[in-house]
């Protein structure tokens, strides 16, 4: 478990016994991340539905009903991604990109298996660092690392 999973699953564990500090605890450790998700995967353009801040807002209260979840689980940020990307999903009518993918780069990216084609559209697409992926992956640094390399290598050869 991660610095951060202990950290999450301790404050998880204490919210669900019904520590109201503990909830706070939680919300103020996860906000910072589950705004810059919400606004990479969202956007702030005036084309999208509902601005990033409010889609953030409502994962956090999504997270706050899976407290139970996150107090049981061995990865709790592991769970608090799966709670936000399904909202975010929820909100955007399915859609798994940033705004600003164009066509071509989708339908590559569709060559790699579901962690890959995450590192990849966080990493090089959402331009976030190898330790806030990480952090919102679940994954060691060098997971995510070698999966970017290997990703990346992948769609060299499609393109080529």
């Amino acid at each position: 478990m991660s610095v951060l999973d202990e950290e999450l699953h301790s404050a998880a564990t204490a919210a669900a016994a019904g520590d109201r500090e503990a909830v706070e605890r939680v919300m103020t450790t996860l906000w910072p991340q589950v705004v810059r998700y919400c606004r990479t995967r969202v956007g702030n353009s005036t084309q999208v539905t509902r601005p990033a801040d409010e889609v953030a807002h409502e994962a956090l209260l999504a997270v706050a009903r899976e407290l139970p979840a996150l107090a049981r689980s061995d990865h709790p940020v592991r769970e608090v991604y799966r709670v936000v990307s399904r909202t975010v999903s929820d909100v955007h009518g399915g859609s798994a990109g940033s705004p600003d993918v164009p066509a071509e780069v989708v339908g590559l990216l569709h060559h790699l298996d579901a962690t890959a084609r995450e590192i990849v559209l966080l990493r090089v697409i959402d331009g976030l660092s190898v330790h806030d992926t990480a952090g919102l992956l679940g994954l060691p640094v060098g997971r995510v690392l070698v999966v970017q390399h290997e990703a990346l290598r992948t769609l060299r050869a499609k393109v080529a």
